[in-house]
């Protein structure tokens, strides 16, 4: 069974993104867009619709063409937006990159993408160098200051100020470059999909319009709206905390943009900074995620300030419990509903995001959105029905193009009839909404990032003490999950402490081993090689319970 989407159809694209978001700068000219609340620096929407068009000016003069990479190895900044749309107007791609990431890992995104600039921060920029030092088709580091001591290496590389960026010429014509809005890419966010290493989602220009168009018709429209019919997104700030380079933080950023919601954009999450924030600015909306929740319910900062404002949480990224949305609703009484939504960064976004009138159907991720298709199936590809649970697949314009230069990778996860399947296990209740209740697919989401297991354990192996590996998510009340590691020593002098340390030197602060190392003889596995994690969750089980018990 097929379950089509209850809305009305979105418009197709008929223009490149890049100039949609250009336009909406322009009729917004006037109002602020964006503001750092650590200088209270603002910036108007024609800031910014300038700021773009000298970064594609600079990008022209760099001999940056139609179908390059650009990554942006940035915090959460006032600069992240018009770089993006500066790529973009020139007919590029801009591959999103964690500022947390540790050189190994930037190596390899940067080589996978075959980027030729980089933008970053004054306090990444050693970090960036190095890892650039392995990538032969980058050209520049642009350099985006964030009050950090200068760095002896930058003349090196030739590293350019962002300011000097900003020095060239604003032409909106000179740089018009020929896009094909359904074929050229515009964003390479890596994700892991439902297994193995990142690999570089394509998401084109219409796959980014209707991502984005979609997130607004039901933020605006079919949540803020419904609550109150007077409520106009040009009127009002939110405080965006999501981190950019992540496909939540992105859309949300740019769907301000285009709804002409000025975005008090932090540089990272606080939870003091925020509640500040939301009383001063009187912000009406919220998008979070499930760890923030924890704190909105239960953390005592938050009864110091006037939250009364907030009439809406969005919460995505990972399922939040009926408990912890009822415990929130309790505490912020003003608060008129918390909405949830199903979405990858495949899909540009969201699929399904429940609204205003249907947020009390607790577990429920909505119903199909916008311009897509819905289907559940069992192991053998037959469609299931009403109630029935089995893979969720999709179909539709937000479809990303595939996974960059994986064919193999993108013909697993989309088939020849056009549907991703998302690796989540999931069924349609007979209103057509959609829970999704597991995941086929190996990935740890800890705070809603996520984390391969395949990524941990080959680089474990990498480790000359070490014969084999295996991860696994193990629960955690305040991030979800978070990755244990069952490891094989080769070398009995192995500790616990060297493995973490190992780890911690080579990947993000969400990545690390937080969920314990496990010293074991062998890992459980098929005869084809593949690891059987249930076995390696039901030891966790064990252990836990072990542990919980001695500590009463």
């Amino acid at each position: 069974m097929i379950f089509k989407s209850p809305y009305p159809s979105l418009p197709t694209p008929n223009r490149p993104f890049s100039e949609f978001v250009l336009d909406k700068l322009w009729k917004f000219s006037d109002k602020v867009a964006l503001i750092d609340p650590d200088s209270d620096t603002q910036v108007l929407n024609r800031d910014i619709y300038v700021q773009s068009l000298s970064v594609a000016s600079f990008l022209e003069s760099r001999h940056f063409h139609h179908g390059d990479v650009a990554c942006a190895v940035l915090h959460n900044c006032l600069e992240f937006v018009p770089i993006f749309i500066g790529v973009a107007h020139r007919g590029g791609a801009l591959s999103l990159a964690s500022s947390a990431y540790t050189e190994y890992e930037l190596t390899y995104q940067l080589k996978d993408a075959a980027a030729k600039i980089v933008f970053t921060h004054q306090s990444n920029l050693k970090k960036v160098i190095k890892a650039a030092e392995s990538c032969p088709k980058i050209r520049c580091i642009v350099v985006v200051q964030d009050n950090a001591k200068g760095d002896s290496e930058k003349q090196a590389f030739g590293v350019v100020p962002f300011e000097e960026v900003l020095s060239y010429q604003p032409n909106v014509l000179r740089h018009k470059v020929d896009i094909d809005i359904k074929r050229d890419v515009i964003l390479l966010p890596y994700s892991s999909g439902t297994t193995g290493a990142p690999k570089g989602v394509m998401l084109s220009h219409s796959n980014l319009t209707l991502g984005v168009g979609l997130l607004e018709e039901f933020f605006v429209r079919h949540t803020m709206q419904k609550i109150d019919p007077s409520y106009r997104p040009e009127n009002e700030t939110e405080v965006m905390f999501m981190p950019m380079y992540h496909i939540f933080g992105f859309d949300t950023v740019m769907v301000n943009i285009c709804a002409g919601v000025t975005t008090v954009l932090m540089k990272q999450f606080n939870l003091e900074q925020c509640c500040a924030l939301v009383e001063k600015h009187k912000a009406k909306f919220l998008k979070v995620a499930p760890p923030i929740l924890v704190m909105l319910s239960k953390n005592p900062i938050v009864e110091k300030y006037d939250l009364s404002h907030v009439q809406a949480i969005f919460c995505g990224a990972a399922p939040a419990g009926k408990e912890l949305c009822d415990d929130v609703m309790k505490r912020l009484t003003t608060l008129k509903t918390i909405t949830q939504g199903f979405g990858m960064t495949e899909l540009a976004g969201a699929s399904h995001v429940t609204e205003y009138s249907n947020a009390s159907k607790h577990g429920s991720c909505g119903k199909t959105g916008f311009n897509l298709e819905t289907k559940v199936i069992d192991p053998n590809g037959q469609q299931l029905g009403f109630h029935e649970k089995g893979e969720l697949c999709l179909r539709g314009p937000v479809v990303m193009l595939g996974y960059l230069n994986r064919p193999q990778a993108t013909a697993e996860t989309i088939d020849d009839d056009g549907w991703l399947h998302t690796g989540d296990i999931g069924y349609m209740d007979n209103d057509g909404d959609l829970f999704v209740v597991d995941r086929l697919k190996e990935l740890i989401k800890v705070s809603g990032y996520q984390v391969p297991p395949a990524e941990i354990e080959d680089l474990l192996l990498t480790h000359p003490k070490i014969q084999d590996a295996a991860i696994i998510g193990v629960p955690d009340e305040k991030y979800g999950e978070l990755p244990m590691a069952f490891v094989v020593r080769n070398n009995e002098d192995l500790s616990e402490d060297e493995v973490n340390e190992f780890v911690k030197q080579r990947v993000a602060r969400y990545k690390q081993l937080k969920g314990g190392v496990q010293f074991i003889r062998e890992i459980p596995k098929l005869p084809s090689g593949k690891i059987l994690r249930r076995f390696l969750k039901d030891e966790a089980q064990l252990l836990m319970r072990a542990k919980k018990k001695s500590n009463l």
